[in-house]
């Protein structure tokens, strides 16, 4: 793939839901699947990556004629509002969920005909500020900024207990390595990555020791290839990416700090898509960059603003087993939704 700057809107077919927003039959909001979609690059017949969906601001489920229908699906009338939303993931019954950071709450967005719609949006009381999260084929986990603590949920959104350590500062990232079943936690603080069992059992730590490379300085994220357990991880104050084999070992590392495209300047969210492109989203390019393992850049999109397809300092990234990337908006108070084409 090769580098390319501009981008220009395509037209798309509408989905259904839009249809039926349009002639006033459900009670839809801004926040639905756009009816004009942006590729990247533009105006080609294969493009890397469409942007599908914008959740953002107030959605209401609907009342009126299909308001029986629509209701089993995302529950009775209500009306929600994401408020900075820092991370999201797709859990193993198929729901998005996405952290608010600022107003506390987990909301839970069900797919209809393609399109992600509100269905809850809970509070725990013991989670103050969750930060990130992530989720086992039964449990999830939420990191608390305010707390210092990684809270384990069970599917139903009760609380079954903490993850703590000793050394453990202020946890923020999270990833659940499926191919090791295993929860990493990112500590910027600590400098470390803390890994736990999903029930919660200490394991390993990974940062501190090794030679100098192979140290971490503040990582933010991380992203594990699920085919051979390699991890990922985005050291934020060495603007690099740092690659160890799921025993810990050190493999490699690329990146520089610069204000050029290929280099980082505030890196902060990190994914992995199934043909081993490496998406890194940075809060001051405003853009989210791809790589190859290798550290090659192959492409680059958006930048700072607040119209779709831009992002003000963008936050977490997650691809889910469809290869939609997830980008957390959090500035503009929205989750912008990708589909990436991969390309082997």
């Amino acid at each position: 793939m090769s580098v390319i700057k501009s981008f220009q809107p395509h037209l798309t077919t509408m989905s259904l839901i839009v249809v039926l927003c349009m002639y006033g039959l459900v009670g839809c909001a801004s926040s639905g699947k756009i009816s004009e979609s942006l590729n990247y690059p533009a105006d080609t017949p294969h493009p890397y990556l469409t942007l599908e969906q914008v959740i953002e601001g107030a959605q209401d489920t609907p009342a009126g004629l299909f308001s029986r229908f629509l209701g089993v699906i995302v529950g009775p009338e209500r009306k929600f509002t994401l408020n900075q939303p820092t991370d999201m993931v797709v859990d193993e019954k198929g729901r998005l969920l996405i952290v608010e950071s600022e107003s506390g709450f987990i909301s839970i967005y069900t797919e209809v005909e393609g399109e992600w719609l509100n269905s809850e949006r809970i509070r725990v009381p013991e989670i103050l500020h969750p930060t990130s999260i992530a989720a086992s084929s039964a449990k999830i986990f939420v990191s608390d900024l305010m707390g210092g603590y990684v809270h384990v949920l069970d599917y139903e959104f009760n609380l079954l207990g903490t993850m703590s350590h000793v050394d453990m500062q202020r946890p923020g990232g999270l990833c659940f390595d499926t191919y090791s079943n295993r929860l990493l936690i990112a500590d910027p603080p600590a400098h470390k990555i803390f890994i736990f069992s999903p029930d919660g059992e200490y394991l390993a730590q990974l940062g501190q020791s090794g030679h100098s490379l192979s140290r971490l300085q503040s990582p933010l994220a991380m992203t594990v290839d699920a085919t051979n357990g390699n991890i990922y991880v985005l050291d934020g104050m060495s603007r690099k990416v740092k690659q160890y084999g799921p025993d810990f070992q050190f493999i490699n590392s690329f990146g520089t700090y610069d204000q050029v495209p290929g280099s980082f300047a505030f890196p902060k969210g990190i994914a992995l898509a199934v043909d081993g492109t490496l998406f890194v989203g940075d809060v001051a390019f405003g853009n989210i960059q791809m790589f190859d393992p290798s550290g090659a850049l192959l492409f680059y999109f958006g930048e700072t603003g607040t119209e779709r397809g831009q992002f003000l300092m963008p936050r977490n990234l997650f691809l889910d087993k469809e290869q939609r990337l997830f980008v957390a908006d959090p500035y503009n108070n929205r989750v912008q939704i990708f589909r990436y084409f991969a390309q082997k």
